[in-house]
């Protein structure tokens, strides 16, 4: 299929995508990497009568590595990320998680805010952006906002963001001492959609624990390190409060030995980075 009619426009400031969201809103999308919105505008999911390029701005900003966060401006790369030298000492959860991003053709169009504002629940970023609990900045005429990643997702492709706004930069929490960080994933087959997937961060007090792929929208929930031993109870009431269903991919006690099983990996593979 091909996309419907839209109209295109090429912006090169942040005021002038302003301008055009302010007036136009939901009718209005942006294009950074495009490798979500293309495969959408052609099964016509989505119907914009404007698509707004960005891939020209010239007032934001790339990767900044600052004290104890790293900021990442929306024409990021995913593929520039994965090499970043500083990666794996400064972000060693999106180290472990990035490979799993699609190919390394979508790798090298997709961005990182695009991805995680995407909001897809079995998306890897997302998923790492909420556990890490970054914060995403969002500008609209009216001003700037932030939002943390724990209020940010609603539902699938659902988040917080408002029609009239974009995001012009995250902010990931850098590596933290005695702290211990995990990711795996459960799919048909390498690189394809998660049928699950499990972020953890972990330090002497607590265990966060976020789930992808098999909910609605990226999850997590804390539990005291104080109650490790009771990790298997943990995961098992974790699994049996989620609504989970059967799909095309796999059942729903399949999905929830994935929680009991995988999910404690994960849990002590970040234990034992500690």
């Amino acid at each position: 299929m091909k996309p419907c009619n839209f109209k295109y426009i090429k912006s090169s400031s942040i005021n002038e995508v302003l301008d055009v969201l302010d007036i136009h809103g939901e009718k209005a999308q942006i294009l950074a990497g495009g490798q979500s919105l293309i495969s959408m505008l052609n099964m016509r999911i989505a119907n914009p009568e404007i698509i707004i390029d960005i891939n020209f701005l010239k007032d934001v900003i790339s990767l900044e590595n600052k004290d104890n966060t790293i900021e990442i401006g929306p024409l990021f790369r995913q593929l520039e990320l994965e090499n970043w030298s500083d990666l794996k000492s400064k972000l060693p959860l999106i180290y472990q998680s990035i490979p799993y991003v699609g190919q390394i053709q979508h790798r090298a169009r997709g961005t990182i805010l695009g991805s995680i504002c995407h909001g897809d629940p079995t998306s890897e970023l997302p998923l790492c952006f909420l556990a890490l609990n970054g914060k995403i900045y969002l500008k609209s005429k009216k001003g700037l906002r932030s939002i943390s990643a724990n209020d940010f997702y609603l539902g699938p492709l659902l988040t917080s963001k408002n029609s009239n706004e974009i995001a012009i930069k995250l902010e990931f929490p850098t590596k933290k001492e005695a702290t211990g960080y995990a990711f795996n994933e459960v799919s048909e087959k390498y690189s394809d959609y998660a049928i699950a997937s499990f972020a953890v961060v972990t330090d002497d007090n607590k265990i966060r624990f976020t789930l992808g792929g098999i909910p609605s929208k990226p999850t997590v929930i804390e539990w005291d390190m104080k109650n490790f031993e009771f990790i298997d109870e943990l995961l098992n009431d974790f699994a049996w409060n989620l609504d989970i269903e059967d799909d095309q991919h796999a059942s729903a006690t399949y999905k929830r030995d994935l929680i009991r099983k995988v999910g404690k990996n994960t849990i002590l593979s970040s234990v034992k980075n500690i």
